[in-house]
C-alpha cells in the first residue's frame, strides 16, 4: 500500500511538514509506504473546465506540473492533503 502525502504549503520544513512528517511515523509503523509531493510555492492553474483530458488524459496546461502531479497519484492507494489556511483560503 502506498500513501502520497501532498503538502501545500510553501514553507518546505514549516509546520505542515512537521504534521506530515508526524503521519508518516505512523504510516511507516504500519509498513505502508509513502510520497511526499510538495506542492506549496509552485504555479497551479485552476481548472478551464474544456474536458481536453477527458479525451486525451493530459491536461492542456502544460507547465504548472498538474499531469506530473496526476501520474504519481496513479500509483497511490490513499491521500493526504495537508495545507496551511491563510485568510480562509488554503
Amino acid at each position: 500500500m502506498k500513501v502520497m502525502l501532498v503538502n501545500g504549503s510553501s514553507h518546505l520544513h514549516g509546520t505542515t511538514m512537521a504534521a506530515l512528517e508526524e503521519m508518516i511515523k505512523v504510516f511507516h509503523s504500519e509498513e505502508v509506504e509513502t510520497e511526499v509531493v510538495q506542492l506549496g510555492g509552485k504555479p497551479i492553474a485552476d481548472c478551464l473546465q474544456c474536458n481536453v483530458c477527458q479525451k486525451t488524459g493530459k491536461c492542456v496546461i502544460k507547465d504548472d506540473g498538474v499531469n506530473e502531479f496526476v501520474e504519481k497519484a496513479k500509483t497511490a492507494d490513499g491521500f493526504v492533503f495537508a495545507t496551511p489556511v491563510y485568510f480562509a483560503h488554503p
